[in-house]
């Protein structure tokens, strides 16, 4: 076994070891707590918004699709929408699959089978995984210096929209900087993610949408919350935005660590720490829960569509993607 090879099993014995703790302390806190967890009333709006919720969490693969769309076709690859929302929606289910990058693994296989160059498709996902990093360390810095308890942080900031506003600017840059940074300092990388030896930079208005579109993503996730927390356990404290910003904190979180299949259980530790003093520890617990079904039925729905999606227009032939 060669050293990178070590490396890699190390690193995701770590992350696999990280997750399961995790999710051992939500399992013992959810115990504590269970007692606090207000009861759901299914009948009237509770079971509306639990649907509803569903329907968000599709339409947060759809927005992902979209993201991956915009990228394609800013990287000159012609695909119809419905191609690629068919590539995305099943390949996201993958991130179930220990591991945690089945979902990865999974679109380079459909791209490819539907004549997208691998190079090009590692090399998007490497914007994307870029992008959505950033967006998410924007909003959790926002979470930790204004939202999340101090006595947790021990941080105090009076962060206002101008700081806001330039973390906002540096997330939309960021991707720029990293990919000089590797087109001048790692060329090997940038051989390997690239036939053309650099990987190209994206344009302005691609940018500006793609940073858009996963802020939208955290947006969606936290108005799931909002509303479950207020129509399921009858909490009215923290506003969506409040939310989102520490739902991006746990995501940060569950995304970053290997070996845990979408950021489960990482993702609940997290939040039955850091929205207690916003909802109380028996929501913060009945949250946790309920946004995982909601996610992944969504990620389920959204894998059946895109199912369909291919099978008609794997029947249909080239016909849509001349569309």
């Amino acid at each position: 076994m060669n050293d990178a090879s070590h490396s890699n099993h190390v690193y995701r014995a770590v992350g696999t070891a990280i997750a399961l703790s995790a999710t051992a302390f939500f399992v013992v806190y959810a115990k504590r707590n269970f007692q606090n967890i207000p009861a759901v009333n299914w009948e009237g709006a509770s079971s509306t918004i639990a649907v509803f919720s569903v329907t968000l969490a599709v339409l947060l693969t759809a927005v992902g699709g979209s993201i991956w769309l915009r990228l394609l076709r800013d990287n000159g690859v012609a695909v119809s929408w419905k191609r690629a929302q068919a590539i995305f929606s099943v390949a996201q289910f993958a991130k179930y699959l220990p591991g945690n990058v089945g979902q990865y693994v999974s679109r380079v296989s459909l791209a490819r089978e539907a004549g997208i160059p691998v190079s090009v498709t590692v090399r998007i996902m490497l914007m994307e995984s870029l992008w959505v990093v950033g967006v998410a360390a924007v909003l959790s810095l926002v979470a930790l210096l204004l939202f999340v308890d101090t006595s947790l942080t021990g941080w105090s900031s009076t962060l206002g929209p101008p700081g806001i506003a330039l973390l906002a600017f540096v997330t939309i840059v960021a991707p720029w900087a990293a990919i000089r940074f590797v087109n001048a300092y790692l060329p090997g990388v940038a051989r390997r993610v690239s036939v053309e030896g650099r990987i190209p930079e994206p344009g302005l208005r691609t940018a500006l949408l793609v940073a858009a579109l996963f802020g939208a993503c955290f947006l969606l996730a936290g108005l799931i919350l909002k509303l479950q927390a207020r129509w399921l356990f009858g909490v009215t404290d923290g506003s969506v935005v409040e939310l989102t910003c520490i739902f991006s904190v746990a995501w940060v979180a569950g995304y970053l660590t290997p070996g845990a299949p979408g950021g489960m259980g990482v993702r609940e530790a997290m939040m039955v720490l850091l929205l207690p003093p916003v909802v109380g520890s028996g929501v913060a617990v009945g949250l946790g829960i309920t946004l995982r079904i909601a996610t992944t039925l969504g990620d389920a729905v959204a894998f059946a569509i895109g199912m369909a999606m291919r099978h008609r227009l794997n029947k249909s032939g080239s016909v849509e993607d001349s569309r």
